[in-house]
């Protein structure tokens, strides 16, 4: 009799464990469709962004306040200059896949930036957003997500990295199952202590035809720092010359 229970005992609990296997695996499948969906949505063969930054360092703090604009290629290489202030005027950061370069004017020199540089915020702006967060690489090439929550709304991912160059140990998003897109997320980095920045995403309207966050402010935990940024102007789907996204033409 006891055999017999042990029996169905296992039983029982080998079919509990496939059918968590399975659940697992269709949650996994979601979490890619969603992801894969997300990224979809903010590709565009091109792209011209205007944008007004500011920064304070703490939450009650003057802002210095710059303005930029972005360039984005079908290929995802991204070109960011600062127009304003003058201390700044003419900078430029360039990122193509998981590599950065800056153009300091001043000086005319373009320094590449790399490794763990990257995770740094820009050199003569500072704020919150690194060149990591300047760029514009796809989540699914860096992340591996799981579907950690699901609301009525919103669904919750929660990303490891896949690869060294990945910006972050860990990632968790929140999308919206209205629009599709990015609310807000979370970043973590062991070296950091895990958790170090959080960054939301609102005033959601079209933009030539494209619906993208108005306002996205990014806090850094630790520091008690905050980076707002205003998408003040945006078209797509634009010709760009590729000598845009050269380096060694920056100083041109």
């Amino acid at each position: 009799m006891k055999h017999t229970t042990y029996f169905y005992q296992t039983c029982a609990f080998t079919l509990f464990l496939f059918f968590l296997a399975l659940s697992v695996n269709a949650q996994d499948k979601q979490a890619l469709s969603i992801i894969r969906a997300v990224d979809a949505q903010a590709k565009t063969d091109s792209s011209k962004l205007s944008f007004t930054m500011a920064i304070r360092q703490t939450e009650n703090a003057e802002s210095r306040v710059f303005s930029l604009t972005s360039l984005e290629n079908a290929q995802g290489d991204s070109v960011i200059e600062f127009l304003s202030p003058k201390t700044v005027r003419g900078l430029k950061i360039l990122t193509k896949g998981n590599s950065s370069w800056v153009f300091f004017p001043s000086t005319g020199r373009i320094r590449k930036i790399g490794g763990s540089s990257r995770s740094g915020s820009v050199q003569g702006v500072g704020g919150d957003f690194s060149y990591d967060d300047l760029g514009s690489n796809s989540w699914e090439a860096d992340y591996v997500f799981s579907l950690e929550t699901t609301t009525t709304t919103e669904w919750i991912l929660h990303g490891k990295r896949k690869h060294a160059e990945a910006p972050y140990d860990e990632v968790r998003l929140t999308v919206s199952q209205g629009n599709g897109l990015v609310t807000s997320a979370a970043f973590s980095l062991e070296k950091e202590g895990g958790l170090y920045k959080e960054l939301n995403l609102s005033e959601f309207r079209d933009f030539s035809g494209q619906t993208r966050a108005g306002k996205l402010v990014m806090k850094t935990l630790s520091k008690g720092s905050i980076t707002e940024v205003t998408l003040d102007h945006a078209e797509f789907n634009i010709p760009l010359h590729n000598d845009l996204f050269d380096p060694s033409r920056f100083s041109r």
